[in-house]
């Protein structure tokens, strides 16, 4: 059975999931994360996170527990409790 975590995502993400910014789902990977995220609230919030090769975007940051995963730790096995926070990089402004 897959463990049950919590997920925060960012407002900019939001916008792709029905305006919701915390989630309760059960996952085993970091990619199942974003897969049951697409499932329930469709593919463009996949798009946004992954590449068309299924790597994560350059520009995203995933933190476990306040642990930032590289890029490569997609396959992350989450414990039951774990803490998933989603981010992507913002960028601009004004001078």
């Amino acid at each position: 059975m897959s463990p049950q975590v919590r997920v925060t995502v960012t407002s900019v993400l939001a916008n792709y999931l029905g305006g919701k910014k915390d989630f309760v789902l059960k996952a085993e990977t970091i990619k199942d994360v974003i897969e049951e995220l697409a499932k329930n609230y469709g593919p463009e919030i996949k798009r946004r996170l992954l590449d068309d090769e299924g790597r994560l975007r350059r520009y995203v940051n995933i933190y476990v527990n306040d642990q930032v995963l590289s890029h490569s730790q997609l396959d992350l096995k989450l414990e039951e409790g774990d803490e998933v926070l989603i981010l992507p990089a913002v960028s601009g402004g004004s001078k």
